[in-house]
């Protein structure tokens, strides 16, 4: 039987040995989904000026963000993507939240990413999947946690 990514990820996800900054990790979470015509930089842009301005909005859980910014900031798909990118070393937001586990939120508008959202939380809710992404810290475990 062969291994079969999330749908939700299709291949927007890495995983990174580098010490980053928060900035970098935006970007890096990003760029998939802005080489696939999904976002354009300045949907990337506008999280990194929201951060400076308002501060990480989208730290959702210990160890864990959703980066986002409105869908008129840059969002071109016409559906909900989203790309994942685990950090062994943790990123140090402004106001010092560590991150391990970044998955950015495209939605083409505010009510179309419901569902998909409702998925993604399904999927991160199922064996302690979110702990266990924020721990793993090698590639093999975390490729054995993202693949059905």
């Amino acid at each position: 039987m062969s291994k079969q990514l999330h749908p939700i990820f299709e291949q927007h996800w890495q995983f990174s040995k580098e010490n980053l900054d928060w900035k970098s990790a935006i970007q890096i979470v990003g760029n998939s989904l802005i080489e696939n015509n999904h976002i354009e930089q300045r949907y990337i842009t506008s999280i990194i000026d929201n951060v400076n301005e308002i501060g990480a909005y989208f730290i959702i859980a210990d160890g864990f963000a959703l980066p986002h910014a409105r869908s008129e900031n840059g969002v071109i798909c016409d559906d909900t993507k989203f790309s994942l990118l685990k950090c062994t070393h943790p990123v140090i937001f402004p106001d010092g939240e560590k991150i391990s586990l970044l998955i950015m939120l495209a939605a083409s508008d505010n009510n179309k990413h419901i569902d998909a959202m409702s998925d993604l939380i399904e999927w991160l809710d199922e064996d302690d999947r979110l702990d266990n992404l924020i721990k793993v810290d090698n590639v093999d475990d975390f490729e054995c946690l993202l693949f059905k």
